[in-house]
């Protein structure tokens, strides 16, 4: 995967009903940084779709839900439903949310694969908020002064950010933040 901050996300929409799909990938297309790169009715071709494309994200419908474990091992998984049995399913066997289909946005899936992303990385409150305002492309700065911290701190928490992702570059720790990858070589 491209570690390209600016490289919007790819996404794999998987859902039974032919409207519901339509719409996602519609209101996916309009954003600048998401990109859907396949779409299917069946979950054993996402299966096969999500180990060829590697996609970032798989948005999944409930009837799939079953299949969130396989499909999570390669991407972060959002299940489409409301049903929250289906949702309670799906985030057991390894997804990383839920949205409503017809009810969410793409800052909310951007959000959604965001806050994934926060969970496994260990940040504190503090350096989540400037990993955040550096994903912005924001200088150290720039962060200093939005939130009311001398530049030395700011360097201190970049440093401890970097440590904790384990990265030595500002654009991998902004790929690992956006979710753009997943897994890291042993260096950068």
């Amino acid at each position: 995967m491209s570690v390209d901050e600016t490289a919007p996300l790819r996404v794999l929409v998987v859902d039974a009903d032919p409207r519901v799909r339509a719409d996602v990938i519609t209101l996916l297309d309009a954003s600048d940084e998401l990109r859907v790169v396949a779409d299917t009715p069946d979950p054993h071709t996402a299966l096969t779709l999500a180990e060829r494309l590697r996609p970032d994200i798989v948005l999944l419908d409930a009837a799939s839900a079953a299949h969130a474990r396989p499909l999570s091992g390669a991407s972060r998984v959002f299940l489409l439903s409301a049903d929250p049995a289906a949702v309670e399913t799906a985030l057991r066997a390894g997804a990383c949310g839920h949205l409503v289909p017809g009810s969410f946005t793409v800052p909310d899936l951007i959000r959604g694969v965001r806050a994934a992303s926060r969970t496994t990385l260990g940040l504190s409150a503090r350096e989540s908020e400037v990993m955040d305002l550096i994903a912005t492309g924001r200088s150290n700065g720039e962060i200093a002064r939005q939130l009311f911290l001398s530049e030395k701190t700011v360097k201190n928490h970049v440093n401890r950010i970097y440590a904790k992702l384990g990265v030595s570059s500002r654009a991998t720790a902004i790929a690992l933040w956006r979710g753009m990858v997943s897994v890291l070589p042993a260096q950068d």
